[in-house]
């Protein structure tokens, strides 16, 4: 929940309670503001020191509006408020006036069978996408990431000679993940590569448009994509200059499990 330092500045005295009872005194606002995510102490000196009080402590207003800007953006200013309301003297009329002060801002109270909530705004609980580049030590890389799977894997690799590799996925298969792989059907896999007879797998003999199957990208439990220019091969990992992104993004891996399907369909 994100609000102008307007708005907040004029909850203060809902907070407070100096004109919407109940009154808070300070080790009250103190444990108010704990109990929603803050670390503080009310001591012998009084409130905490919010540094904007030239070394003086602050008063019950400079500290509740110093707290509440700190949570303007998430969402316990959205459950703080909404406690403040619901704790009120006077819920109806805290509720109504309230509203009147966030409603242009894009917010607004309800009485949900007598409990009151705020409405508004956009609340994204997705987890934040991360992109991790890497051009050294890359196998290890990979077998950390295939460390973490819990259900899937699913991985289309042009050409696959790496043994450390390939026992990892045997491993995950034996535990009870479901492990599917496709690789280029050619001389070099043939001769070279590693034995994957083990595993559900798929040769794939040309690219479907007529060209070489040049993918190189792992999908594990449809929320981590693993590609980039190495090969599963001791080349890439031992001489070549190469490398490969992990990338924490569940639609982006949805995209490549889709491919995956192309490709062996």
């Amino acid at each position: 929940m994100n609000l102008s330092h307007f708005c907040i500045r004029n909850l203060v005295p809902f907070i407070t309670g100096d004109e919407y009872p109940p009154y808070r005194k300070g080790p009250e606002l103190v444990k108010l503001f704990n109990s929603f995510g803050s670390r503080d102490i009310y001591d012998e000196l009084g409130l905490p020191d919010i540094k904007k009080t030239n070394g003086n402590r602050p008063s019950r207003k400079q500290y509740v509006e110093a707290r509440l800007l700190e949570l303007s953006g998430k969402q316990e200013l959205r459950q703080l408020l909404e406690y403040i309301v619901n704790l009120a003297d006077d819920k109806h009329s805290i509720a109504e006036k309230m509203s009147e002060l966030i409603n242009p801002e894009s917010y607004g109270i309800i009485d949900n069978n007598g409990a009151y909530i705020i409405q508004g705004g956009i609340i994204d609980k997705r987890q934040p996408v991360v992109n991790e580049a890497h051009f050294q030590y890359i196998q290890n890389r990979i077998l950390n990431a295939l460390e973490t799977a819990r259900v899937s894997i699913r991985l289309v690799m042009a050409w696959f000679t790496n043994q450390t590799l390939v026992d990892k996925l045997i491993e995950k298969h034996q535990k009870g993940i479901d492990v599917q792989i496709a690789i280029y059907d050619d001389g070099v896999n043939k001769k070279h590569g590693v034995d994957i007879s083990s595993l559900p797998n798929k040769k794939i003999k040309r690219g479907q448009r007529g060209g070489l199957m040049h993918d190189k990208f792992c999908v594990i439990d449809n929320q981590i994509v693993i590609t980039g220019s190495y090969n599963w091969t001791n080349n890439a990992e031992f001489r070549n200059d190469e490398n490969v992104t992990i990338e924490k993004d569940p639609d982006q891996a949805t995209r490549f499990s889709e491919e995956y399907r192309r490709l062996t369909t």
